[in-house]
């Protein structure tokens, strides 16, 4: 099922990113990966993203997400890259977020230079046989722009990047959520109905929005790709490196 879950001990939002309708193609399973924080990965997680060939991680956290929950991912040989898209992700500047649409714009806004890392990562690692995954803290909203974009530029279906990114939602219902609760209230954070919503809400409505926006500001994900420095070369490259063979 599109943006369930799968199992990546200690995790709530992992997933891989293949199989996803794109015109008379399909997105290459083992190639892109996507998750929320990983940070309580025990040897059977570590194990499973050798078995995934992971190559590349790329971390959308900010310094202080990083200080409270670092990745553990000790004794696995692939790189660590960093990409803050959005300045004071985490703390009281949630309280003044209008709705995630807006949310998205930001990440839209500074986001460029690292969703261009990140298209390079994927190609280089296709064509090794590797694989890479994009995170943050909770999977939704820094990893469900950045995905969506890079989906979006290989001409992945867009109700499928709708229905991927709208699926967080009910894996972060639960025991995810419930912690984040705690975390908010020690960081002073009202929880609010607003609050709660940015928090762990992914609406299909957000995503479309954020869809339509990346439309007219850029002429789409490979608009914005090309905005942010990738050649048409490396967007056929990754093209080829995401997507299967047509039929």
């Amino acid at each position: 099922m599109i943006g369930q879950a799968a199992p990546l001990p200690r995790t709530y939002n992992f997933r891989g990113l293949g199989s996803l309708p794109a015109g008379d193609r399909l997105t290459r399973e083992g190639v892109f990966f996507r998750s929320d924080a990983l940070h309580l990965l025990t040897d059977d997680g570590r194990n499973l993203l050798r078995d995934l060939k992971v190559a590349t991680i790329l971390d959308l956290r900010d310094d202080d997400e990083v200080r409270y929950a670092p990745s553990a991912l000790d004794g696995l040989d692939l790189e660590v890259l960093r990409g803050n898209v959005l300045a004071g992700a985490l703390g009281t500047s949630l309280q003044n977020l209008p709705t995630l649409a807006g949310l998205y714009r930001m990440i839209l806004a500074q986001g460029g230079p690292v969703a261009a890392d990140l298209a390079r990562s994927i190609t280089r690692n296709a064509a090794a046989g590797r694989s890479t995954l994009v995170h943050c803290t909770a999977g939704k909203d820094r990893t469900g722009v950045m995905v969506a974009l890079l989906l979006d530029a290989v001409g992945v279906d867009r109700e499928v990047i709708v229905a991927d990114y709208a699926g967080t939602e009910a894996n972060l219902a639960g025991e995810w959520l419930e912690g984040v609760k705690v975390l908010l209230g020690k960081l002073g954070v009202p929880l609010s109905e607003q609050v709660l919503a940015v928090v762990g809400g992914s609406p299909a409505s957000a995503m479309r929005e954020t869809l339509e926006l990346l439309d007219a500001d850029f002429g789409g994900g490979a608009g914005y790709l090309r905005r942010h420095g990738l050649a048409d070369a490396e967007l056929v490259a990754l093209r080829a490196a995401l997507l299967s063979d047509g039929v």
